[in-house]
C-alpha cells in the first residue's frame, strides 16, 4: 500500500465511543507527507486506568472540539480512502460508535489493521503488538499511547510490511493474507474480514 492514512484512538474511559485524543497520518507513494492530531473533549469522564495509561487528564481536554466537530474539519482529506489502525476491533468501531452518537453522515473509507496483517505475514513473531513489532522494524515509538506516535507507527510500521511482502493494493493483500478490507460508509459499517485460512495459493 503506498497511499492510506493510519490512525489512532485514545478513550476517556471504557466505552469506545469516549474518545479523548486522535491522531492521523498521511502517507502518499509510501512516505509520510503530513499528520493531525487533536485532543477531543468525550462529555465523558475520565477512568483512572485510562489516564495511567495515556496521561491525559480531563483538565487537558477543556476547549477541545467534540468529535463530530473535529470530524466535520477531517472528512473531506479521508474519504474514498484506505484508513490503516493496528487494532480496527478497537479503533473501527470507535470510529463508528461516535460517529452514531453524534449522528454524523460518515464519508466513504476502507479499513484495515495491521496488527491482523501482521499475525498473517510474520507468523514467526511470537507477538504482534505495536511495540513488538516496532522493535522487529526497529521503528521509533517514543510515546507508546500517545494517538500521533501511535499513529505513525502504525503508518511506519504498514510501509514496512508493504515493502516486505509486496502488498501493491487490497487485491494483493486480499490474495496473500486472505483479508478483506472492511468499509464504512453512510449507510453501513462493516470491520476487516480475516478468512480462518490463507488463500491456498499462498498457503506455503
Amino acid at each position: 500500500m503506498k497511499n492510506f492514512i493510519a490512525f489512532d484512538f485514545e478513550t476517556a474511559n471504557r466505552n469506545r465511543h469516549s474518545i479523548c485524543s486522535v491522531g492521523m497520518v498521511f502517507v502518499e507513494s509510501g512516505k509520510i507527507v503530513d499528520s493531525v492530531y487533536s485532543l477531543i473533549d468525550p462529555e465523558e469522564s475520565f477512568d483512572y486506568h485510562n489516564i495511567v495509561v495515556h496521561g491525559i487528564h480531563p483538565e487537558d481536554v477543556e476547549g477541545a472540539p467534540t468529535f463530530n466537530i473535529f470530524y466535520e474539519t477531517i472528512k473531506n482529506r479521508i474519504e474514498s480512502q484506505v484508513m490503516v489502525a493496528h487494532f480496527l476491533p478497537f479503533d473501527g468501531y470507535a470510529l463508528r460508535d461516535n460517529l452514531n452518537r453524534y449522528d454524523v453522515t460518515p464519508v466513504s473509507s476502507k479499513l484495515l489493521c495491521s496488527y491482523q496483517l501482521s499475525k498473517r505475514l510474520l507468523k514467526e513473531l511470537s507477538s504482534h503488538t505495536l511495540k513488538s513489532l516496532c522493535n522487529h522494524y526497529e521503528i521509533d515509538l517514543i510515546h507508546h499511547h500517545n494517538a500521533l506516535d501511535d499513529a505513525r507507527a502504525c503508518a511506519e510500521l504498514m510501509i514496512s510490511l508493504s515493502k516486505e511482502f509486496e502488498l501493491h493494493d487490497l487485491t494483493e493483500i486480499h490474495r496473500k493474507t486472505g483479508i478483506r478490507a472492511g468499509e464504512i460508509t453512510s449507510s453501513y459499517y462493516r470491520s476487516s474480514l480475516v478468512s480462518k485460512k490463507l488463500p491456498s495459493s499462498d498457503a506455503s
